[in-house]
């Protein structure tokens, strides 16, 4: 089933384990609207500046979101003073972020800080003497003003363009800017710079309750709060103030702000946001969401605390979720894809005990990072002309090289070390390669992964074991399987990730023919290519990055070259056909429902079709990610016991020596028929 959907589950089908990464949908409730509610379907309706007003104010006196102590980890080099309408040197005092879609750039016309223009900007009233001030950030000027707050920070302003050394600063320290910001205003209205903040006018009611003003602005509300003419609406009333913010959720998901690689960052680390979005505004802190008919939640949602604020050891699980809601989005410069990520990228870093490496975790965790699969065909990001060739920094095998829907459950082998892990599958990786990565092919290698198991943990980390389970004191709320490495709680330095373009391995090679037949992935998108042995047996499989009508004719007839990356194994249970015919339904009903994961036809037609005798299924938690399961040759009686298997890439040689490669495609091939292969133990880079 797809990553984002269960017909069985909360929040309109949203799987739990995303609901978190999601706007609005885990800080409501399910209280009755109140009866001024209606549609945001009059654009001559004003919003009421005294609505947001009353969240800060709501949030600054009974929440913790904004006083919490923490030092901030980076602070803004220049803000603008929204009185005296300049750029100042930021010393101390609240400030708001904005975060908008850019649009067009600093060369058409429209202001940004340069060099140039720093000490014009510096005088009071220069962004009126600069000019081009786009329509958005004069808008967030006017509002951050009139609530009172003394300055906005807006990247195009207040970082120097084209001082590069500082630039780079304040680009990595953007997640601590967000962080540190008295709230985010979210400017997700227009698709640039160049539109309004809101499509409707801001006004601030004369009269003293917020609430008694927005019922004097919404005409043909009367005091029961029914419409004049309700019901010749086209339009169904929601039952209560959760199905309002769901509704708004999917709105946002949708916008351009959304979906650009910029704004992932902005809405991640920011603990507060006013969100101006589909003709309407809402709110969202650590705590609550709520809409503009709305001041306060009866009370907070007790999940919100723990899923709000990213963890401090390293949660392989918060990481594939995370990455899989980065990868679909835009980025007008595809050589930015390592900063726009790495507000999550170096939080990661300093968690993780390997660090990051060209966005995979690196130590103990390397070698199921490296396991990342297409959940449909993604797009490689190629550089643009700024970039001189070489220096680009987009691995084929780093997922942050592709744009699409990586399936966040290809990891899952990466968070084996919780105790609910052996719910969802009990996927387990064992290292067999020692991996280095490097920038250049020539420059010192640095350790990418580690050959020690996770449970090889020093005595001094204060695990406690209790019925084959472990906790520890610094992360109570969370039962593992085994230890795991943690990352030292005072680092002398601030950890960075690190982006190389090179893997560096020794490993087993031998090449594979493969079937003439291609095979559509069960979930997702994707070819399935079968790897079978010298009998004729089903032996392994390839996912391949692109989908199964573009490859059925082009599969190639030589054989191909396959690398080792690591051993796994996992255990299997037999599912009764009555099972298996329930999922084909759930799965097809799911199909019908949502046509933005769009399924093969011949696929569908297959799942339709009632044989006679069905096939056995595997009734595993991980049966979307083994593809093997679902293949025709795979044997029905391997779906029990011990399903032993190794990792394996399918690489192309970039040079005549075959020392240089790339990813093509990555799988698994049973244990009995690898091992019986004949292997050569061989030098290779991964580019």
């Amino acid at each position: 089933m797809p990553e984002f959907l269960n017909k069985n589950m909360p929040y309109h089908g949203v799987t739990p384990h995303l609901v978190p990464f999601l706007p609005y949908i885990e800080k409501t409730d399910d209280s009755p609207l109140d009866g001024a509610w209606r549609p945001a379907d009059s654009l001559s309706r004003p919003i009421d500046v005294a609505v947001i007003e009353g969240w800060l104010g709501e949030c600054d006196g009974s929440h913790w979101c904004h006083s919490q102590s923490r030092k901030q980890r980076s602070k803004p080099a220049w803000v603008v003073d929204v009185k005296r309408r300049c750029v100042v040197p930021y010393k101390k005092g609240e400030y708001v972020a904005l975060s908008y879609v850019w649009g067009p750039g600093c060369d058409t016309g429209s202001i940004c800080l340069v060099k140039g223009n720093l000490e014009q900007l510096r005088q009071v009233r220069g962004l009126d003497k600069v000019g081009g001030l786009p329509r958005t950030i004069a808008d967030a000027v006017r509002l951050v003003g009139e609530l009172g707050v003394g300055y906005l920070w807006v990247d195009r302003l207040c970082i120097v363009q084209d001082d590069l050394e500082e630039k780079g600063r304040q680009l990595m320290g953007m997640a601590g800017i967000y962080e540190g910001a008295y709230f985010t205003l979210v400017a997700a209205q227009s698709a640039d710079a160049s539109g309004p903040l809101s499509s409707r006018p801001l006004q601030r009611s004369r009269k003293g309750s917020w609430w008694g003003a927005l019922l004097t602005l919404v005409p043909g509300v009367g005091l029961i709060g029914k419409r004049k003419e309700e019901g010749d609406m086209p339009w169904r009333r929601p039952v209560n103030n959760r199905e309002v913010m769901n509704s708004h959720s999917i709105d946002l998901l949708r916008t351009v702000w959304f979906q650009r690689g910029w704004t992932f960052q902005e809405y991640l680390f920011s603990r507060r946001r006013v969100v101006f979005h589909n003709n309407t505004v809402n709110w969202e802190c650590l705590c609550v969401s709520l809409h503009e008919h709305q001041q306060r939640l009866s009370s907070i949602p007790t999940n919100t605390l723990l899923f709000s604020r990213l963890d401090h050891w390293p949660s392989f699980h918060r990481f594939a979720r995370l990455s899989a809601l980065f990868a679909p989005r835009f980025l007008t410069f595809a050589e930015d894809v390592h900063d726009a990520f790495s507000g999550a990228g170096n939080h990661f870093a300093a968690t993780f005990p390997g660090g990051l490496i060209s966005g995979l975790p690196g130590g103990c965790f390397f070698d199921a990072a490296l396991l990342w699969q297409p959940y449909s065909p993604m797009e490689k990001r190629h550089p643009s002309n700024k970039v001189q060739m070489g220096e680009e920094v987009l691995p084929s095998w780093s997922w942050l090289t592709y744009r699409g829907n990586v399936q966040s459950e290809s990891w899952a082998a990466g968070w084996s070390y919780l105790a609910t892990s052996q719910h969802e599958g009990g996927w387990q990786v064992f290292p067999t390669v020692h991996w280095e990565h490097s920038e250049t092919k020539d420059s010192p290698r640095h350790p990418a992964s580690s050959l020690e198991t996770r449970t090889h943990i020093p005595d001094s980390e204060d695990w406690k074991e209790s019925d084959g389970h472990y906790t520890h004191p610094s992360i109570p709320d969370t039962v593992f399987s085994c230890p795991i490495p943690l990352p030292r709680p005072h680092q002398p330095q601030p950890a960075v990730a690190q982006r190389s373009r090179y893997l560096h391995c020794t490993s087993k090679h031998t090449t594979w023919t493969l079937h003439p037949k291609a095979y559509h992935a069960f979930a997702g998108n994707c070819a399935i290519l079968a790897l079978l042995d010298q009998s004729g047996n089903l032996a392994g499989h390839l996912r391949l990055n692109t989908s199964e009508s573009d490859i059925r004719h082009h599969i190639p007839t030589n054989p191909v070259d396959l690398i080792e990356l690591s051993r796994g194994q996992v255990e299997l249970q037999p599912q009764s056909p009555g099972s298996a015919q329930t999922e084909k339904e759930e799965r097809l009903d799911m199909l019908q429902r949502d046509l933005s994961f769009p399924f093969p036809v011949p696929l569908m037609e297959e799942l339709k079709a009632r044989k006679t005798k069905e096939k056995e299924l595997v009734l595993h938690p991980l049966a979307d990610v083994f593809d093997e399961w679902s293949l025709p040759l795979w044997p029905e009686a391997r779906n029990k016991g011990l399903y032993e298997f190794y990792n394996v890439m399918w690489i192309n040689w970039l040079d005549e020596g075959e020392t240089v490669a790339e990813r093509v495609a990555v799988g698994r091939i049973e244990k009995g028929a690898w091992e019986g292969r004949e292997t050569v133990v061989r030098a290779v880079i991964i580019a």
